[in-house]
């Protein structure tokens, strides 16, 4: 009799123990689930709407900035109000008379935005009193929903921000009468609603162009079941391993992480299947919770997709999305690369072992059931570095997602349409009795991707080979799905624009950033000084990170902490150049705002993890920073040496950084651990943590000082014998 296999289910769990811990941590989780059958049609009717017309804009090209923005914001923001309660205790099985009148004038504003844009416009962004008061409610709308959704902190920041915006204006004129106050709060009403500096500004412009249709791309491919083959593949390729179930939930979480874009969601959702399955191998209940934290959280720094920040990122540097991968994909692979070998190493010191093979379905079985679901992920690349649009690369990889799983019907159905998208401007050019356009050469590739999913489709049914299979309903519910998990990226993403809206009107951030370095030139020697700066920077990065969402994190930080490094003279005498200082220094802003949710006292991620494995909060959320620690230090890597960032990298010098990274964070997790082969005594360990800095910071001395370093660990390793396995809490 066969032993029954090891699978994760890539499907929410159902245990209410999992849900509890999920909506404690994860304020975007707390929605109203028992609606009665009437709101629901509306929602998913509203829902559907708005996703067909991301999709369409995304083909066919979005609209002016406002009108796409206000459509994208505002309904979301009144999808918020049905979804989300008032407070936490608050009715989840029907939508209080209050809530629904206040969605109704969150759609009605956005309608309201779309008729008097023009005028605005035309009038160089100048607003009447009733424009004034629409743009009040629409920004006290914002931030009740931001409350609702994410929670006091982004709220509280935004108001403060809010008050000191009227408080820098007003604090201008000695004396106040009521024409200066009305001037005023017209000045910034207008700002940060009628014009793309605020509510409109370009985080809500990446969000409804680009991060809805990725968090679309998302719930298909969950639907298509490619999380699964992401569980089976770790698996297949880990499971077996020394301590192999903990390497598991490094490598799922860290390929779902970075697809669902939410490190909490993803500890809690994955977590509940690799925790357990931890804890039975034999890790400890504070290293489970905190193995999988860790690898939720790097997920959103793992190309491709990287969360949704990395758009943000691409937009406001006004560089191409593919250069944010690029850059991305060495640091990734060191921060993932120090979990793993502190996980194999403290498996080695305590003895763990793997599961065995013949509880583990084969590679080859894993991957002729859904290697197919790889397909549209090949697409999505492709037509990036093709150097197609974002939004449109994620249009045709949701095509190619429906079409290589779909029924019949939906696929025969939906290759239709497409074919019919390709030739629009002909057929509207026949239409309207116009001349035929040019057919662009480029647009026959597009034939390739609905053809080799639809052959692939073809195929496995014929040989019957099915695994999961899309229908209307599923499409319908995917669409649903990813529009309701767009609503806390929205909602948040309003919120940013109020803080960045008064930064740039009041211009806070470079006075804030001048602050810090005019503390940081306290010091009298430049290397120091920069190193000292880079650790506030880090501070300040942490800080304004913690409890946020990756998003709000991603924009405030590089909003107050980036212009700290910036206007440090070192840091760009070592960039080189403006452009590639600018780059680093969102780069490191970006890390450390992430690695928020794994620093105690507000470690979100860990705290999740802790509430599944049972573990102490605080020491699940240290040990996770245990864990982290590669990439606590990869920021300050790529600051002294592009090359890591593939910023004006050769090749050789690419795999040197690759090389001596690597090495580097593997003496890393030896400091950490205390264990190679056998346990370290304290000085071993310190001299583990040389070499490894050694190793990481750029220049041939101290990267020889780093190899000797490494080659005397190891011969000591060699030379002794392995000591008996001993338990570390």
């Amino acid at each position: 009799m066969s032993e029954p296999k090891v699978t994760l289910s890539a499907d929410a769990p159902e245990d209410p123990s999992v849900k509890e811990a999920l909506e404690k941590f994860d304020r975007e989780s707390l929605v109203r689930d028992s609606l009665p059958a009437a709101v629901v049609k509306f929602v998913t009717l509203v829902s559907v709407l708005l996703a067909l017309f991301h999709l369409y804009t995304s083909f066919s090209g979005p609209l002016v900035d406002v009108a796409q923005r206000s459509i994208h914001l505002y309904t979301l923001l009144g999808l918020a109000f049905i979804l989300y309660p008032l407070t936490r205790k608050g009715a989840r099985d029907r939508v209080p008379w209050g809530d629904a009148l206040v969605a109704l004038v969150a759609f009605g504003i956005g309608v309201y935005m779309l008729v008097v844009s023009d005028r605005v416009i035309a009038s160089a962004g100048r607003i009447n009193q009733t424009d004034m008061i629409v743009g009040f409610i629409a920004i006290l709308l914002v931030l009740d929903a931001t409350r609702r959704v994410t929670g006091w902190g982004l709220t509280i920041l935004a108001a403060l921000f809010l008050i000191y915006g009227f408080y820098a204006k007003l604090s201008f004129y000695p004396q106040l009468n009521e024409t200066i106050i009305l001037a005023t709060c017209r000045q910034i009403v207008s700002h940060l609603v009628f014009i793309t500096e605020g509510l409109l500004g370009t985080a809500i412009g990446v969000s409804a162009s680009y991060i809805i249709l990725f968090i679309l791309f998302g719930a298909f491919l969950g639907k298509s079941g490619l999380g699964q083959l992401f569980n089976d593949l770790a698996l297949s390729i880990a499971g077996h391993t020394r301590g192999g179930p903990a390497k598991v939930a490094v490598i799922a979480s860290g390929f779902l992480g970075s697809i669902n874009g939410s490190a909490i969601a993803n500890v809690v959702t994955t977590g509940a299947f690799t925790i357990p399955l931890m804890k039975k191998t034999g890790y400890k209940a504070n290293f489970a919770g905190a193995v999988e934290a860790s690898a939720s959280v790097g997920g959103q720094i793992l190309p491709p997709i990287m969360g949704a920040a990395a758009f943000i990122m691409a937009e406001v540097l006004s560089v191409p999305y593919t250069q944010v991968i690029l850059a991305g994909i060495i640091p990734a692979l060191l921060y993932y690369l120090g979990v793993l070998f502190q996980v194999h190493l403290r498996a080695m010191r305590n003895g763990l072992e793997g599961i065995p093979r013949s509880q583990l379905t084969p590679f080859k079985e894993v991957m002729l059931k859904r290697g197919h679901l790889l397909v549209p992920m090949a697409v999505l690349l492709w037509l990036l570095f093709d150097g197609r649009a974002p939004f449109f690369a994620a249009f045709w990889s949701i095509a190619a997602t429906v079409l290589i799983c779909g029924t019949r019907r939906v696929t025969v159905g939906l290759s239709v349409i497409l074919v019919l998208l390709i030739f629009e401007p002909q057929l509207r050019a026949l239409f309207h009795g116009n001349a035929l356009p040019n057919f662009p050469a480029s647009r026959w590739m597009l034939f390739l991707i609905i053809a080799i999913p639809v052959v692939i489709n073809a195929i496995r049914a014929r040989l019957g080979m099915v695994a999961e299979k899309m229908d209307i309903a599923d499409c319908r519910d995917a669409m649903h799905d990813g529009v309701r998990n767009a609503i806390p990226v929205a909602v948040a993403c309003g919120a940013v624009g109020i803080i960045v809206g008064i930064a740039t009107l009041t211009g806070i951030a470079l006075e804030a950033a001048d602050a810090v370095v005019t503390l940081g030139q306290q010091v009298p020697i430049p290397m120091i000084q920069l190193l000292v700066t880079l650790v506030l920077t880090m501070i300040a990065s942490i800080v304004l990170g913690m409890g946020l969402p990756s998003i709000p994190t991603y924009i405030i930080t590089s909003t107050m902490a980036a212009p700290i490094l910036l206007n440090l003279p070192m840091f760009r005498e070592l960039a080189g150049s403006n452009d590639t200082a600018i780059f680093v220094a969102h780069m490191f802003v970006f890390y450390f705002g992430l690695f928020a949710n794994l620093t105690p006292p507000v470690a979100l991620a860990a705290y999740a993890g802790a509430g599944i494995s049972g573990g102490s909060p605080n020491a699940t959320g240290f040990q996770a920073m245990k864990l982290a620690i590669a990439g606590f230090v990869v920021p300050y890597m790529f600051v002294f040496a592009h090359s890591m960032l593939m910023i004006d990298a050769t090749l050789w010098g690419t795999l040197w950084v690759i090389v001596t990274g690597v090495i580097g964070v593997l003496l890393l997790a030896v400091a950490v651990e205390g264990y190679l082969r056998r346990p370290l005594n304290p000085f071993w360990r310190l001299l583990a943590a040389v070499g490894a800095l050694a190793l990481i910071f750029p220049g041939l001395v101290s990267d020889i000082v780093g190899a000797v370093i490494t080659v005397v660990l190891f011969l000591l390793a060699k030379t002794k014998s392995e000591a008996t396995p001993a338990k570390v809490t």
